[in-house]
Parts: C-alpha cells; structure tokens; sequence
C-alpha cells in the first residue's frame, strides 16, 4: 500500500464498518433461525428488533457512504500533491477502487466464514457486498484535487 490513500488507521476504520454492517445483517439472520418455543418474551423482544431490520442496515450502509465521503475529502490535498509530483488522476482512481474492493473482500471473506459456521444463508450479505461495490464505485467519481 505505498501509493495508496489508504493509511493503516483508516484501513482499520474501513474494515470496522464494513464488518460490523456484515456482523449485524448476520446476527439478525442468526436470530430469525433461533427455535425459540419456551421463552414468550425473549421471542417478543427479539420479533420487535428484528420488524426494524432494513432501517436498521440501510442506517449501517448509511454509514459506509459516509465514511467514503468523509476520507476522500480528507485526501484532496493529497491527492493535489501526488498530481504535482507525476501520479495521473485515472491511477490515483485505480488504486483507490482496488483498496476499496480488497478490504470490502477480506471482510466479506470474514463474514462468510462465519456464515459457513453458523450454517446461514449467505445471500443477503451478496446482496450488501454487491451495494457496497455501487458504493465504492460511486465514491471514485468524487476523487478529485484540491
């Protein structure tokens, strides 16, 4: 990652976002396949969560359309710097959507092992890593100088 925008800390911030949207959407999976047959109330409880799924990941994807904005206006003057010094715009685009997707993949990889552990069905979390990739894609159009 010598040429990259991405610093260690906001790697880490990345893959904690998209982590903890993944780890949610499968906790919420993992609860609706609960046999909860004895405990009445624990079953009311968890329904009245579970009835605010959507809301509750379109908040978390929410999230990670922040944080993409917020780093690429953090990097403007870097990338302002790296344009003075030779990078050309379409590499700097390039590297930023190939860091992107590699941590959005390890941490989908993640998730999916779980999955596969817990025995979950794995779709809804194909269907968070294809909206993330609209995202990311998206998100490189910002990418632009000071």
């Amino acid at each position: 990652m010598k040429y990259s925008l991405f610093r260690f800390i906001d790697v880490f911030e990345a893959f904690a976002i998209y982590l903890i949207c993944f780890a949610s959407n499968l906790i919420f999976i993992y609860v609706q396949t609960l046999n909860l047959e004895g405990s009445y109330i624990l079953k009311s409880f968890l329904k009245s969560i579970i009835d605010y799924q959507l809301i509750i990941n379109i908040f978390l994807t929410f999230i990670i359309i922040v944080f993409h904005y917020q780093f690429l206006n953090r990097k403007k003057t870097e990338i302002s710097c790296r344009i003075l010094v030779g990078d050309t715009m379409v590499n700097i685009i390039i590297r930023y959507i190939l860091n992107s997707l590699a941590i959005l993949v390890f941490s989908f990889l993640l998730s999916l092992s779980l999955n596969f552990y817990l025995e979950l069905n794995v779709t809804s979390n194909l269907y968070l890593v294809f909206i993330f990739i609209i995202y990311i894609l998206i998100s490189a159009g910002q990418v632009e100088k000071e």
